[in-house]
């Protein structure tokens, strides 16, 4: 159901200082590994531990574990752009996959970085796949859905790590037809990775909001 609910996503950090502001630290370097929720699904309070939902029916949020792997994508990886791939899954490592996207940290200039987000067009093709994985080097810009540089976030390091948020600028039209304004914050602050974000329809009503109540609070897992 997730996967159904949460169209498009976001995850970041920064990882020490470049030497000179032309060069281009990856922010992705802090969310390699292994990530879950399960320490705030003992700590939320029950009544929010309901099945995700479309639109704003109800609160809700659910576990999950999130794996950050790093790529290489010939037609993405420019320009001293890094490619990550995360694979989030419901609950365990071994429930199924919830979301599946590539997040691409590039320079902008002036020491800036920004993210841009894809999802997959056959997202099992890609299911499990490490950074060796040859699946990856055969992907082209007609294998995803982008969103543009409109909603490219712009990554902004902190004392332990990076925060992101999609611009007020990303306003798209969904597979369905409806046009729906896309916001999302990532913040990365040491061992600790918190994410929420939405779809807000023309009318004001909301699309998705993912999760339907507090934001993910993942933690890294021991030994990551």
């Amino acid at each position: 159901m997730l996967r159904e609910v949460s169209s498009f996503f976001a995850l970041v950090a920064l990882v020490g200082c470049a030497s000179s502001r032309s060069e281009l630290p990856d922010p992705g370097s802090l969310l390699l590994g292994t990530w879950d929720n399960s320490a705030q699904m003992v700590s939320v309070p029950e009544t929010l531990k309901r099945p995700p939902v479309a639109g704003g029916a109800y609160e809700w949020i659910d576990g999950q574990t999130a794996n950050f792997w790093p790529v290489y994508v010939p037609q993405l990886s420019s320009g001293g752009a890094r490619v990550w791939y995360l694979e989030w899954r419901s609950t365990t490592p071994t429930k199924p996959i919830s979301r599946q996207r590539l997040w691409v940290f590039r320079p902008i200039g002036d020491g800036q970085t920004v993210m841009d987000f894809y999802a997959f067009k056959n997202p099992l093709v890609f299911e499990s796949a490490t950074g060796s994985n040859e699946v990856f080097r055969a992907l082209t810009l007609d294998d995803l859905t982008a969103y543009g540089p409109q909603c490219a976030l712009p990554v902004v390091p902190t004392a332990k790590g990076w925060q992101a948020s999609i611009p007020s600028t990303c306003a798209i039209t969904a597979r369905s037809g409806r046009k729906m304004v896309l916001s999302a914050q990532i913040v990365v602050n040491g061992d600790t990775l918190s994410y929420t974000e939405q779809g807000i329809l023309e009318s004001g009503a909301v699309a998705f909001k993912v999760p339907g109540g507090p934001a993910y609070r993942f933690e890294r897992l021991r030994g990551q």
